[in-house]
């Protein structure tokens, strides 16, 4: 049994299926597959709402995107950044804050990216808990640790900007330990940040990320079943029994795959373990809006400009070029993150749409206040997600409860890319926990 159908539950039945093992049902809350990822349309071009990028480091969603055929291609990276920190612009052709922040503001932050790594390098993304600073470093906040170490006001601006960026939070919200293994588990902060080759914003998908777990779930078939929430688990040693809207199941082992800060939605018979509730209630899930614009041209080109705009004085950062190679119209993409997404959240696409364009024009000029489309999708309302990219940890939790994310429980079994030693937030991480968890079961 596998309660749902994001990249986790997917992967989870694929390795499954590779193992000889096809006696199973995956069930699904959703009237779709794909989790955190979800196809929409801009125009006539078809689109991802949700998850969308792919680093070259990304093995596992490589491989499936070569098995399935579907093809990547590169973010646009031709020309100027535009970066505005601090109330101060500058232009640049590459995402390096350190030559872009002049040269305190480049020596402080380069500083401050050393200390950071020198705290990484003991840690270990298996067990971020085991780190020889674990407690102290659990007990502080991002904020707290850009305060007292990052020595120059516009690299404390910048590292704001990206924590709130890379996780959809406030630094005042998040624990610095679980902050550390974030950046570790997807090969640190360069390239978390990073739309250059080796980054985690570098490759797209032609017609969109999503059709990989679609043709998942096509290889799955019959065993798939779509608006079927489960409600409840009764577990033993002998096995475990599932309920749900689409009926009662019965099962030897049961890999569960749902958003971390979902799971109390699943009554347990017998009640799971205090710690392992514990730490799915105190995980927080980070809050974004997605917007896509869409022009008749990428008119920003000719004034030398690649599309990327990076501030800390407005709601909508970062915002991108992601054209599709041959195609004559231009495509942005960009997000609300973090309180701007709480806050945006209750206005109408139309406010957000206009606080967009308004932005656009005042580095593109008067052709970005006429796009021929804007599409935006709000995650903080997604009933089966609360929430994207992924879950953050608030100040105690990993030391205290994170051990008990991914310990199997009897028959029980965890995914989910919050499970996930290696990107955890991003698909590959998805991937990666649902053939572990697999594995697991199997043994």
């Amino acid at each position: 049994m596998i309660v749902g159908a994001g990249f986790a539950g997917l992967s989870a039945a694929r390795t499954l299926m590779a193992k000889g093992q096809d006696d199973f049902v995956i069930l699904e809350a959703r009237d779709r597959v794909g989790g955190r990822t979800k196809p929409g349309r801009i125009g006539d071009l078809g689109i991802d709402l949700g998850g969308m990028w792919m680093a070259p480091g990304q093995t596992r969603l490589r491989r499936l995107a070569a098995h399935y055929r579907v093809r990547p291609y590169p973010t646009h990276l031709d020309g100027n950044a535009i970066f505005r920190i601090g109330k101060r612009e500058r232009q640049g052709p590459r995402e390096d804050l350190s030559r872009l922040l002049g040269v305190g503001g480049g020596l402080a932050y380069l500083l401050a990216r050393w200390k950071l790594e020198r705290l990484m390098a003991p840690l270990d993304p298996e067990r971020p808990w085991a780190h020889p600073e674990a407690g102290r470093l659990d007990a502080m906040t991002v904020e707290a640790w850009i305060a007292r170490n990052v020595l120059h006001a516009l690299p404390r601006a910048a590292f704001r900007t990206v924590c709130t960026t890379v996780l959809c939070a406030e630094p005042s919200e998040i624990s610095l330990l679980f902050f550390l293994h974030y950046l570790k588990s997807g090969g640190g902060l360069d390239v978390l940040i990073s739309s250059d080759t080796g980054g985690a914003q570098n490759l797209l998908f032609q017609g969109g990320v999503h059709q990989i777990g679609r043709l998942m779930a096509d290889e799955v078939g019959e065993r798939l079943r779509l608006e079927a929430a489960v409600s409840a688990i009764e577990w033993h040693d002998g096995g475990v029994i599932v309920q749900s809207e689409a009926g009662r199941f019965t099962a030897r082992k049961a890999i569960v795959a749902v958003p971390s800060t979902l799971l109390q939605r699943i009554r347990f018979t017998p009640e799971l373990p205090r710690p392992k509730m514990a730490v799915h209630e105190r995980l927080t899930m980070g809050s974004s809006i997605k917007f896509w614009v869409l022009y008749d041209a990428p008119f920003w080109r000719d004034r030398a400009l690649n599309g990327l705009v990076l501030r800390d004085d407005v709601p909508t950062t970062p915002i991108m070029d992601v054209t599709p190679p041959g195609q004559d119209q231009g495509l942005l993409v960009g997000f609300f993150d973090g309180a701007h997404a709480i806050r945006y959240a209750g206005h109408s696409r139309e406010d957000r749409r206009n606080i967009v364009v308004e932005m656009l024009a005042d580095h593109f000029g008067s052709d970005a206040l006429q796009p021929l489309d804007y599409v935006d999708h709000d995650w903080t309302g997604e009933e089966w997600s609360g929430g994207c990219y992924g879950a953050f940890a608030p100040p105690g939790v990993l030391t205290r409860y994170g051990e008990h994310l991914r310990t199997p429980i009897g028959p029980l079994h965890w995914a989910g890319t919050e499970t996930s030693a290696e990107w955890t937030g991003y698909i590959e991480g998805a991937i990666r926990s649902g053939e572990r968890a697999a594995r697991e079961s199997l043994r």
